[in-house]
């Protein structure tokens, strides 16, 4: 097949992917993160704020969603669609690499893989970092590997500014890329001109000295991508202005919890645990098999595909003290190039053993896989893409998962319904508007459902994240309650940062708002002022 045949069926496949990812884009609730990042992305070009413009973290998606200048109401379409279409690069990039690597089979296997991953689709859903944290990794590993392929092994080679490039972006874009900066290392470790790989410091050197132009080039690029944000870090360091560049309950030893590795062995159940549930059992243990296979059968690229995706994976396996599912996001688009690289293999060797041409479009080989990747595609993508698109409550996830979409604070589940209910409560008579007070842990993320300009105006106190300032927000309830006629709050009881028995006022439960798999359910109060102290506000006055 003549490579111009090739572009329609995967430009079409690419698309097919945008449109799984983009469809009916809303029927999971936002999530925590989601608001934050959109928060962020409204104020990031107007820069007023040199700490949101330049301290590292989650920043480049800030950028990307901004672009799109999304409408509050509109914010959570926009900015997941946004994410959507960036992980189109991602795929094309996991594309083009198996195809280099492994020919025509490899880069299409790898592509179907790819668009209809469980793991991919979930994550590519969401207005997140990780996505495009994904997608720009993915291009590292294509760039570097370009890096070697299209330049004479003496020659310095453009295409290092941008393996540079991408690689000081990948960062940018979340600090779990950082590793990536060691990608384009090892593609001139690997995929160096001597036919096998030697594991002796001469060979090193000498390897080393041939590509130092590469090397060179890419990280004066990389460095200079990193300057700017580098020198942000240290100048609010130096004076006395520190930025917080990661949580520092994300990372192991913080606490001080378990040894570090406990640590490595508790995520590398959770990355089993993850892989085993949204690819199969089955996908996950052929693509640890396949990998085995193309070291064996083509050690170099082998050795290029195993060791970015280890580095894609390492910082979250070796410091996350709390590892979440979209953290493993990096190496899932490397590892799946992996299992498409064996699968080509594979047909190639049965190729030579079987030598008669085929009748029919595809060899018997061909064949095989494609029944193969059907019976996957109908196994475990289909029913995961139709559950994604019409209930997300159905969807076979990781447990810690199930917690964190749809029963934890952060979920979107009960305040949806709750900011639709809060419109059509009567309205207070002083200001004519319905006042709500948010003691939730996602509060911030409800003004994702209310107009600006409606009928209710909702505040969101900070209580502090170890309930510090309940005191004062208990005082804001107090002076709400004697300005209006009605107020409202809603509450999630099992909060932990938030001591509801601090509040001076009475209340009467209107409507309790649950969450999936017994998660942790919303409430709404109408609040009294100078309840008498003899009154009970552990049971709601009435239901």
């Amino acid at each position: 097949m003549k490579r111009s045949q090739e572009i329609l069926p995967t430009a079409l496949l690419i698309l097919l992917a945008f449109f799984i990812r983009a469809h009916s884009i809303q029927a999971l609730p936002p999530f925590n993160d989601e608001s934050l990042h959109i928060r962020r992305a409204e104020l990031i070009y107007k820069f007023t704020d040199r700490n949101l413009n330049m301290t590292l973290g989650k920043l480049l998606s800030y950028y990307w969603i901004g672009l799109f200048h999304p409408a509050r109401l509109d914010a959570i379409l926009v900015g997941r669609t946004a994410s959507a279409l960036f992980a189109l690069l991602g795929l094309a990039a996991a594309y083009s690499t198996a195809r280099l690597l492994f020919g025509r089979i490899g880069g299409w296997v790898t592509l179907v893989l790819a668009s209809f991953s469980p793991f991919m689709i979930f994550f590519d859903r969401l207005a997140l970092s990780d996505g495009l944290t994904a997608a720009l990794g993915m291009l590292v590993i294509w760039a570097s590997l370009l890096m070697m392929r299209r330049a004479s092994c003496d020659k310095r080679c453009p295409l290092a500014i941008w393996a540079g490039t991408l690689s000081g972006l990948v960062i940018i874009s979340k600090l779990l890329g950082l590793p990536m900066a060691g990608v384009p290392l090892v593609a001139v470790l690997t995929l160096n001109c001597q036919r096998v790989i030697r594991l002796n410091l001469a060979s090193l050197r000498q390897t080393l000295r041939i590509h130092q132009g590469k090397l060179t080039t890419v990280y004066i690029t990389f460095g200079l991508v990193m300057l700017p944000f580098i020198w942000h870090i240290a100048d609010r360091t130096i004076t006395g202005k520190y930025v917080n560049v990661v949580n520092n309950n994300l990372i192991n030893g913080a606490a001080e919890e378990k040894s570090p590795p406990q640590v490595l062995i508790d995520n590398l159940s959770s990355l089993w645990t993850a892989n085993q549930v949204l690819h199969g059992s089955i996908l996950w243990i052929l693509t640890l098999v396949g990998a085995a296979y193309v070291l064996w059968k083509r050690p170099r690229e082998g050795s290029y595909l195993i060791l970015s995706t280890l580095l894609a994976w390492s910082m979250s396996l070796v410091f996350a003290a709390d590892l979440s599912t979209r953290y493993l996001t990096l190496g899932v688009l490397p590892s799946l190039v992996i299992l498409g690289g064996a699968v080509s293999l594979t047909i190639q060797e049965a190729a030579k053993i079987n030598i008669e041409k085929p009748s029919l479009p595809f060899s018997m080989p061909e064949r095989g896989a494609i029944a193969v990747l059907l019976v996957w595609l109908v196994w475990i993508p289909l029913p995961f893409i139709n559950h994604t698109w019409n209930d997300p409550t159905k969807l076979h996830l990781p447990e810690a998962d199930q917690w964190e979409y749809f029963g934890n604070f952060g979920s979107g589940y009960a305040l949806v319904e709750a900011a639709r209910d809060v419109e059509n409560l009567p309205r207070s008579e002083p200001s004519g508007r319905v006042q709500v007070i948010g003691l939730v842990g996602s509060c911030h993320q409800i003004r994702l459902y209310l107009d600006e300009h409606g009928p209710v105006k909702l505040e969101c106190p900070f209580f502090g994240w170890q309930g510090e300032f309940m005191q004062d927000v208990a005082n804001l309830i107090d002076e709400r309650a004697a300005e209006e006629s009605t107020v409202y709050l809603l509450v999630e009881p099992e909060l932990r940062f938030t001591d509801l028995s601090m509040l001076h006022v009475g209340w009467e439960l209107i409507h309790r708002y649950p969450r999936p798999f017994n998660g942790m359910a919303v409430e709404l109060w109408r609040v009294y002022p100078n309840l008498p102290q003899s009154r009970e506000r552990d049971t709601p006055i009435a239901e």
